[in-house]
């Protein structure tokens, strides 16, 4: 089940991303995650309302909260740095760099929250970080050599902040479902509805949260809402399709792996940036997708 759930979310995220990076230029990178996160909340909210309507209210205590607003100020931190990548680098080298939240998932997992992969996980995270790397070699612009696949520029700087704040939110939610959990033990292991509820709480945070700081510092963006809205109708519905998909498989397993599966979403990325904005420098890429790929398979196989 995660492991279905995981390659949805990759392929839901890689459209909620080529939207957001559509927007990019033409709204600010504070709106454009309001807009992600606003227009996500009504499909978060019916859901809620349906799973109270067939389950009863459930418990919340502020444990709960409080890893609902550590989600959400998290998510919001990496999303805005992604954008900003994308303001400084091609769309698929913004997304490969962000994946390597896969490794520093494993690494804080293990030290900080007690998530340890098996010794085939573990391989088909270095795989998968080699991948990334290969990928990183294949820019067209950088310094000379194999120091160009570790070179950090201002758009790399931005996408691997984007995959520190993912790291944090992944772990952050899955405390959140599991103190749901704890309060409502009728949810059982399949922990859907707890997965609905903390997307909802986590989603209003957010929104809270963005809007404040719109008001306080750029109140004026507002005025492109009605601009941009039908490109952010469909920001907001792949947004709630893809987290939906995250927060259940994050409940189920490992969140090292659930990530590790996500990486699917380079390989569109890559399918979009040749076909959609023309980035050449793709097909020198290439092989460090297909170990990904093979990573990919090696965590499944963990």
């Amino acid at each position: 089940m995660w492991v279905l759930l995981a390659v949805i979310a990759g392929c839901v995220q890689t459209v909620r991303n080529a939207l957001s990076r559509s927007l990019t230029g033409k709204i600010s990178p504070t709106l454009n995650s309001w807009a992600r996160f606003s227009f996500n909340l009504p499909f978060a909210t019916a859901l809620v309302l349906i799973l109270v309507a067939l389950n009863g209210a459930p418990t919340l205590t502020w444990r709960f909260y409080l890893f609902c607003t550590g989600t959400a100020i998290a998510q919001l931190l990496a999303n805005v740095a992604l954008i900003k990548a994308f303001e400084r680098a091609n769309f698929a080298q913004s997304i490969v760099l962000h994946k390597l939240e896969v490794v520093f998932t494993a690494i804080i997992g293990m030290w900080l929250f007690a998530e340890t992969p098996s010794p085939l996980g573990w391989a088909g995270v270095v795989v998968c970080t080699l991948g990334m790397l290969l990928i990183n070699l294949g820019r067209e612009r950088g310094p000379e050599g194999w120091r160009r696949a570790v070179h950090i520029d201002a758009g790399a700087f931005f996408a691997l902040a984007c995959a520190l704040g993912l790291v944090f939110a992944g772990f952050f939610l899955k405390s959140g479902v599991g103190h749901f959990v704890l309060a409502n033990p009728r949810v059982g292991m399949g922990r859907f509805e707890a997965a609905g509820h903390t997307l909802f709480h986590t989603t209003w945070i957010e929104v809270v949260l963005l809007s404040i700081a719109l008001v306080l510092r750029q109140p004026q963006e507002f005025r492109l809402v009605p601009e941009h809205w039908r490109r952010m109708i469909p920001l907001g519905m792949s947004a709630f399709a893809g987290s939906v998909c995250w927060f259940w498989a994050y409940s189920l397993t490992l969140v090292a792996y659930v990530k590790a599966v996500g990486q699917i979403e380079v390989v569109f990325a890559i399918v979009l940036a040749i076909r959609v904005w023309r980035e050449k420098e793709i097909w020198q890429q290439l092989p460090g997708v297909a170990l990904v790929t093979l990573g990919i398979a090696l965590v499944v196989l963990g």
